[in-house]
């Protein structure tokens, strides 16, 4: 399913309003809206799929039975959804006793490579091989804040709460990684990579 626009943002605007009534359809919506986002994310944090799901399932009966008292809205719901899957599959590991403390939780992996599917040039095989090999070797926080980042399109203030850190953290974490990428590169897939980054990235 499409992800929110502004061409679109009228039919969220009804749907949210539906759901806040305790309409399953609009329930429904939302969750067609946002469970690959949420399925990948959390199979970085954690890699046993049906936990993840399981996890995914709870976080949705949540947010639909506390859908008038929770501080999801509109303009958060996706960051809502997010953060309370990493706390539900933080909750998990714990249980499981694998790991004593959150450092230790994971080392997050993402799938990532900046901009791979817009990348239309002879090296289009190379450059991600090339991205993805030293987003890898960056630390696992800074690998998840330009994941949120760019991935999920969240704000520093948003990637800053799942990360558990301040927003100045959270930016810095997201300035070294890209920092680290770009001194790795050599002049030829430097230029590429700008020439292909969003604005931001720059």
């Amino acid at each position: 399913m499409d992800k929110p626009n502004k061409n679109n943002i009228k039919l969220l605007e009804l749907e949210w309003k539906a759901f806040l009534s305790g309409n399953k359809d609009a329930f429904a919506y939302y969750y067609n809206l946002y469970i690959d986002d949420l399925y990948h994310y959390g199979t970085k944090i954690m890699n046993d799929e049906d936990s993840v799901k399981d996890a995914i399932q709870e976080v949705f009966v949540d947010l639909y039975i506390k859908r008038n008292s929770n501080h999801a809205n509109l303009d958060n719901v996706k960051f809502y959804l997010l953060l309370a899957l990493k706390r539900n599959l933080i909750k998990r590991l714990k249980r499981n006793r694998r790991f004593a403390e959150e450092s230790n939780i994971t080392d997050f992996e993402p799938e990532y490579s900046a901009e791979v599917s817009i990348i239309d040039f002879e090296e289009k095989e190379e450059l991600p091989r090339k991205l993805a090999k030293l987003i890898q070797e960056l630390p696992s926080k800074q690998k998840e804040a330009i994941y949120l980042r760019f991935n999920q399109e969240l704000e520093y203030n948003e990637i800053a709460q799942i990360l558990n850190v301040t927003v100045e953290t959270a930016r810095k974490h997201v300035y070294r990684a890209l920092k680290a990428v770009k001194n790795s590169m050599n002049s030829k897939d430097l230029v590429l990579f700008y020439l292909l980054m969003k604005p931001e990235m720059q």
